[in-house]
């Protein structure tokens, strides 16, 4: 009778145990900073695109000589400055035709308003110049199509990353804010992602989860000395947040390298 009490009672504190976490939905990616896998085969980091195709298949296109664009998958990876090793992973949760994107609010993107919007925040100001004027958008959707502010101009894929990641045993998908990423976080007993303050503009906003800026969360606290950083081989996880949700992932290798690129 005593060991059927005890067996009861492991048996509810272990119901407990798994109500408390969350199941992580099914995923192609795995991140951590110490490991990157794709369908639980390791990211070539540290060596040429070759490698990479061998995983994700042939890119798509080339941007700007040194990033390679899968515009179906919705991420991009980019050379080191050093040499054709690869070093950065992009996973894209917004692009052009999100709605920031067509709002002109994306980081690599600003100011590049669709049409579309324009149309609708026009009409909103009961204003409609096609009524008097039929070709009045028509230069703007060439330009939108072909010409400087064509999709394959910029350097966000044509599809956005459409399933969730697992960051470190904790759900990111496209959508959330780094509240929602922080409760998932708190939830799988990890630390909290907290502000990176890489833009420059004099306020120490380090550490802050309040802070409504654009900008990169992490949990990399950064080295104590140069001699830390020589040695370093993991992987930095940058969550950037834009207009309050996260635009994108990015992962940089860091082996020896200068962590902080802009």
């Amino acid at each position: 009778m005593k060991q059927l009490v005890i067996l009861i009672l492991s048996s509810m504190l272990m119901q407990c145990q798994t109500s408390k976490k969350e199941l992580m939905p099914e995923n192609d990616i795995y991140i951590s900073e110490h490991s990157i896998t794709y369908k639980s085969q390791e990211l070539p980091f540290g060596k040429p695109v070759s490698e990479w195709v061998n995983v994700f298949g042939k890119y798509s296109r080339v941007y700007q000589t040194s990033v390679y664009i899968w515009d179906d998958l919705g991420i991009y990876v980019s050379e080191s400055d050093k040499d054709n090793s690869i070093d950065e992973l992009h996973i894209f949760f917004m692009n052009l035709d999100s709605p920031l994107g067509q709002m002109g609010k994306l980081e690599q993107a600003k100011g590049r308003m669709s049409v579309k919007f324009l149309k609708e925040r026009n009409h909103k100001d009961g204003w409609f110049p096609e009524k008097t004027d039929p070709e009045f958008y028509m230069d703007m959707l060439n330009e939108e199509k072909n010409g400087h502010k064509a999709p394959k101009k910029f350097i966000y894929p044509f599809k956005i990353y459409s399933k969730s990641l697992n960051i470190e045993g904790a759900e990111v998908k496209a959508g959330m804010k780094v509240s929602d990423i922080n409760k998932k976080r708190e939830t799988a007993d990890l630390p909290v992602i907290k502000y990176y303050d890489a833009d420059m503009n004099s306020k120490n906003e380090d550490g802050s989860l309040t802070t409504l800026s654009n900008g990169y969360f992490t949990t990399f606290n950064g080295f104590d000395n140069d001699e830390e950083r020589s040695k370093a081989d993991f992987y930095n996880i940058m969550y950037r947040q834009t207009e309050g949700e996260i635009e994108y992932i990015r992962i940089v290798h860091d082996k020896g390298q200068e962590y902080y690129k802009y």
